[in-house]
């Protein structure tokens, strides 16, 4: 399996996953990490500087936004990704944080619509998820 840096911001802003979950290092950076469904394969984000757990998107240190689609889980070919990237940047531990971070990760649909003017929009978290 091959691993390639995607493609820049400007040409693709946002990145939907299927079958995510998230983790934090240790030393507190948190990745998305999951089935990306434009390039079809494994998909390891920057770290997350802003994430609203009931909408399931957030915003990584490169500028992308991320939509988590569908419920949390598990794919091989983004577990091939992650693994690479914890020995290529020598991470020495991490943790999967996606039930602390999204409680109805198991849970196929968010708990709140991304609908452009509407009111549960200032009820939201955006948070870091290093806060948590």
């Amino acid at each position: 399996m091959t691993i390639y840096i995607g493609a820049p911001v400007e040409d693709e802003p946002e990145i939907f996953l299927e079958c995510w979950s998230l983790r934090r290092t240790d030393e507190g950076a948190v990745h998305f990490v999951g089935f990306s469904v434009q390039s079809g394969d494994g998909r390891v984000s920057t770290k997350i500087v802003e994430f609203d757990p009931k909408r399931r998107t957030g915003l990584t240190e490169s500028g992308r936004r991320y939509w988590l689609l569908g419920s949390g889980g598990y794919d091989s070919d983004a577990e091939y990704v992650w693994n690479w990237l914890v020995a290529a940047r020598k991470i020495s531990g991490w943790t999967n944080v996606t039930p602390e971070l999204v409680p109805d990760w198991r849970t196929p649909e968010p708990a709140v619509r991304d609908e452009e003017g509407s009111d549960d929009a200032s009820e939201s978290s955006k948070d870091s998820p290093d806060a948590t």
